[in-house]
């Protein structure tokens, strides 16, 4: 019986211990931190102001050093051979083929990159159109024609016929109300995208 009582008044005692841990009141003295980890160390937040000797314009992010690259940004004089007028060569003029190999990858690669970014307006197709016979999602709704890539007869086929590096400069620059995508598509996803476009325009030929 004395165990008995013994355990039960050191239970009371553990709750009542418990219970007025949890009292829910506020303290200004700093946590206890038995184990240090990286909670307290030298840095520099982003945004923060940073004083350091020789650092005068006082800031914590750092900007590149001039003339920096970023990996893998410099275009490949094959893809790009005139990175002030894309899809021109260096002569000027623009380039009548793709540069980048028609491979059955490549084909792959700019189907999936058309479907994501071109489909929307031009239709999976390539027909685009507007309003009711419009074939993209966006397009159906658009305010004008989107172009379509495929002749059609007594129409203006002007945009069926460009070359693919007239292309490439549409895809880079933007035309009209289509915005520029260079900064959205990689160099060999816009070449792949006008791959995928030819055939589109074959398959579009066929009986």
């Amino acid at each position: 019986m004395k165990l008995a009582n013994t355990l039960k008044v050191l239970a009371v005692a553990g709750l009542a211990l418990v219970l007025g841990a949890c009292r829910g009141g506020t303290s200004e003295k700093p946590p206890v931190h038995i184990v240090l980890d990286m909670d307290f160390q030298q840095k520099l937040k982003t945004q923060a102001k940073a004083e350091f000797d020789g650092w005068t314009d006082g800031r914590a992010m750092r900007l590149p050093v001039a003339g920096t690259v970023a990996r893998e940004s410099l275009p490949d004089p094959k893809l790009l051979p005139d990175p002030r007028n894309p899809g021109k060569g260096t002569d000027g003029a623009y380039l009548k083929s793709n540069p980048l190999e028609a491979t059955a990858a490549n084909l792959a690669r700019g189907r999936e990159r058309y479907n994501i970014n071109c489909a929307v307006c031009h239709g999976e197709s390539g027909r685009g159109g507007n309003g009711p016979s419009g074939h993209g999602m966006v397009g159906k709704l658009w305010p004008v024609a989107v172009p379509n890539f495929h002749e059609k007869a007594g129409a203006d086929n002007r945009v069926a016929n460009l070359t693919d590096g007239e292309y490439f400069e549409v895809i880079s620059k933007g035309k009209g109300t289509m915005p520029g995508y260079a900064a959205r598509i990689s160099l060999e996803d816009r070449w792949a995208i006008i791959h995928y476009v030819r055939a589109l325009q074959a398959l579009g030929k066929q009986p």
